[in-house]
Parts: C-alpha cells; sequence; structure tokens
C-alpha cells in the first residue's frame, strides 16, 4: 500500500511540472525559438513553422508513454517501477531548480 502511495506522489509531482512546463511554454511561444536548448524541440518547432503545437503534442505524448511503461514495470516489478519513477521524478526536479535559476526572459 505504500508503494502505490509512493508512486503515486511521484506520479503527481512529474504531471505537475510537466503541466507547469507545458503552460510557460505556450504563454512564452513567441520567445520558445530564441531560448529552446533542446535540438529535438527545435525541430519540432521549425517543422511547424514556429508554433508550439507539434513540440507541445509530443512532449504530451512522451508524457502518457512515460506513465504507461513506468505502470506497467511497476506491475511487473515494483522496485524497478518505483526506481524509474524515482529518476523521472528528479529528471523534473531538475526542469524546476532551471526555472528558478534562469534570468527571466
Amino acid at each position: 500500500m505504500r508503494d502505490n502511495i509512493t508512486l503515486g506522489i511521484m506520479m503527481l509531482w512529474v504531471w505537475g511540472v510537466s503541466m507547469w512546463d507545458h503552460y510557460l511554454t505556450i504563454k512564452l511561444q513567441h520567445e520558445i525559438m530564441l531560448h529552446e536548448k533542446n535540438p529535438l524541440g527545435l525541430l519540432l518547432l521549425g517543422a511547424d513553422g514556429g508554433s508550439v503545437a507539434l513540440f507541445m503534442t509530443v512532449k504530451m505524448i512522451g508524457l502518457w508513454l512515460i506513465f504507461f511503461i513506468t505502470l506497467g514495470l511497476y506491475r511487473w516489478r515494483k522496485p524497478y517501477g518505483l526506481s524509474a519513477m524515482l529518476l523521472l521524478s528528479l529528471v523534473q526536479l531538475y526542469l524546476v531548480l532551471y526555472f528558478f535559476h534562469t534570468p527571466p526572459l
């Protein structure tokens, strides 16, 4: 039961940070081409004429795939699923720290 709660909390954290990232990307879409550092993100932005629509769609698909894969891992071997979600949670923490330590646009 405790493992289920732990996984749920980490999934909520990842989802919350992802939603915040999505919001900021859409809100600041006029600046995104100048400041995006991810080469795949730049490719998607360029492929869609500078719009963030394709970029955000691919990011959402990726988020859902990660969730389903992690749930599958968790059902197969709980320690693997928890480890994968912990790693993803730490990556999201890094993203939050990056947001707070990057100068405003």
